[in-house]
């Protein structure tokens, strides 16, 4: 059975929303690899309501970074979930690697986590540029 999300579209976030995003969770992200088939990976990430900014760090030479390079303007998907609760958001992918990309990212990182991000050589951000949030009990 396919519930219907209770929030949907680029209308403004609800505050419900993201305190559950500021949650210690974990996400996977959605991306397409170059045949089309979706790639999806398991994924720590910060949410800037104000920006509606994702950013996930990661490095240059996992999938999910290739699956965005190949296709510049690449649309990705990104959902957490809890329970029956859950967030799911939308928008176009770009990686960076300026200095103080990752540094913000790690930034935001630590503050969600509790603790600094992993620094491994070739570490890039994923930000991805929220136009679309669906959600269910949240």
């Amino acid at each position: 059975m396919t519930l219907p999300p209770q929030h949907s579209g680029a209308t403004a976030v609800p505050s419900a929303l993201d305190a559950f995003l500021t949650r210690p969770h974990t996400a996977v992200l959605t991306t397409l690899r170059p045949d089309g088939s979706p790639h999806l990976a398991p994924v720590r990430f910060t949410w800037d309501p104000r920006a509606r900014l994702v950013r996930v760090l990661t490095v240059r030479t996992t999938r999910k970074v290739r699956n965005v390079l190949a296709t510049p303007g690449a649309r990705v998907g990104l959902c957490q979930v809890d329970g029956f609760r859950w967030v799911t958001l939308e928008g176009t992918a770009r990686v960076l690697d300026a200095p103080e990309r990752i540094a913000e990212g790690a930034r935001r990182y630590a503050e969600r986590y509790w603790s600094a991000p992993p620094s491994p050589p070739g570490r890039v951000v994923v930000e991805i540029a929220v136009d679309r949030v669906s959600s269910l009990n949240c």
